[in-house]
């Protein structure tokens, strides 16, 4: 009896060990097997408002997601400029993906269009604390009870640009890193002349909205639901506005054609213009420039808003896990590295992934590029789904103030009561 079990015994080890031999022991081999047995899939995202081009979406997005998941592509959708959300959604050509800036997630959350992400990230083991702090609570601000609907990717690159043959030609210095606006409106005054004809413009800034939330200037009370325009911060920031656009031969044609082709600005305020200057320096018209950190407020140096690009997923997705996977994915270190190759900020707090920032964009090489890593984020103000309305009775207020025939009192309260006219109406 017991050789009889002994033979028995030998008998089902060898069936075991045929068995693991048929199946495969490779580990590397299973799993390849099981990715080859994964449905093709394709993710629409949407661009919408945000600069992406096409090099860019391959590079950062589409290709490094094919080298992961093999069966998932990933494909760029431009919103029709003649398109609401409303005609994708009827047409079913809704994306499955958003890449879009912090600043327009009410655009999808009031229509219900943007996935509470809260439950992904718990699943699929996200540590938010890898993310700056200040990023998460003010993406976790566009959620009435603390929900995140966006993943962040990257922040927004934004810099003091300035014309250095200009500044060579009128024998002016150089600004500095930790520049404030006062030295930047300083040198502003020296620069804007003409000279053999030629009109030069000292500084121009992109729109007053934009430029205000640069310093986390609060839109409305939350407590009051209403706008809060009529305090000293946006009186302040009114005169400043206006002390730039008033200076004697600084009345630019256009900030990004003056700077960029006609070479006659010596400085631009703006946000993420490498991939436009890319562009000039390999066609070999570029102007000589370089650049300094954002202008700041004396009480708050070396602090800007959180300004973040990232991914958004829709409600309508059919492969929701699939794509939160590719979310989780593109935000991870190696990542992170590759796009601060490509000249954006990492939004995770890991100084490895800013080693080589810019090494991708040849019109970086000899550029001060540190300066645009300097800059501390700060938490925005809490925002609100109206914030559409008030910025654009800023931007008509502002151009009413650069008039000059009302006072910045006046301009404020009419500004206050009509965003809250405008407010009481979309609320109906």
């Amino acid at each position: 009896m017991r050789n009889r079990n002994k033979a028995l015994s030998l008998a089902l080890i060898g069936m075991v060990a045929m068995t693991t031999a048929c199946s495969g022991s490779n580990p590397s081999q299973q799993g390849a097997k099981e990715e080859e047995k994964k449905e093709p899939i394709k993710l629409t995202v949407l661009q919408y408002l945000l600069t992406v081009t096409d090099e860019d979406f391959n590079k950062l997005i589409a290709e490094p997601v094919k080298a992961k998941f093999p069966h998932i592509t990933m494909e760029l959708v431009r919103k029709p400029a003649n398109q609401s959300f409303e005609d994708m959604l009827t047409a079913g050509t809704f994306p499955d993906l958003m890449l879009q800036a912090n600043f327009d997630i009410y655009k999808y959350t009031t229509l219900g269009l943007a996935e509470d992400l809260t439950s992904l990230v718990k699943n699929n083991n996200v540590d938010l604390s890898r993310f700056d702090p200040n990023i998460i609570q003010t993406l976790k601000s566009y959620g009435a009870k603390g929900e995140l609907y966006m993943l962040p990717l990257y922040s927004n690159p934004a810099a003091l640009y300035y014309n250095k043959d200009i500044f060579d030609r009128f024998g002016v210095p150089y600004p500095k890193d930790g520049i404030t606006w006062d030295e930047v409106i300083s040198l502003a005054r020296q620069l804007s002349r003409t000279d053999g004809g030629q009109p030069y413009y000292g500084l121009d800034l992109i729109a007053a909205p934009r430029i205000s939330a640069s310093m986390m200037l609060p839109l409305w009370d939350p407590g009051s639901g209403k706008a809060v325009l009529t305090t000293d911060s946006w009186k302040s920031y009114f005169e400043m506005y206006k002390s730039i656009k008033v200076i004697p031969g600084n009345q630019t044609k256009g900030i990004f054609n003056d700077f960029e082709k006609n070479k006659n600005l010596a400085m631009m305020v703006a946000y993420n213009r490498l991939t436009q200057l890319e562009e000039l320096h390999k066609a070999g018209t570029a102007p000589n420039w370089d650049i300094v950190t954002f202008p700041s407020r004396k009480e708050a140096p070396l602090v800007k808003e959180t300004d973040v690009s990232g991914l958004l997923l829709s409600t309508n997705s059919k492969h929701k896990e699939e794509a939160f996977q590719v979310m989780k994915f593109l935000a991870e270190k190696e990542n992170q590295a590759r796009m601060a190759r490509r000249g954006l900020i990492p939004v995770i707090n890991d100084p490895e992934v800013t080693k080589e920032y810019g090494a991708d964009l040849s019109s970086l090489q000899g550029k001060n590029v540190q300066a645009l890593l300097k800059m501390k984020i700060g938490q925005n103000p809490q925002p609100t789904e109206y914030e559409e309305i008030i910025k654009d009775v800023i931007n008509k207020s502002m151009n009413e103030y650069l008039k000059g025939s009302v006072d910045v009192n006046s301009i404020l309260r009419r500004a206050e009561d009509d965003a809250n006219k405008k407010i009481a109406e979309a609320k109906r």
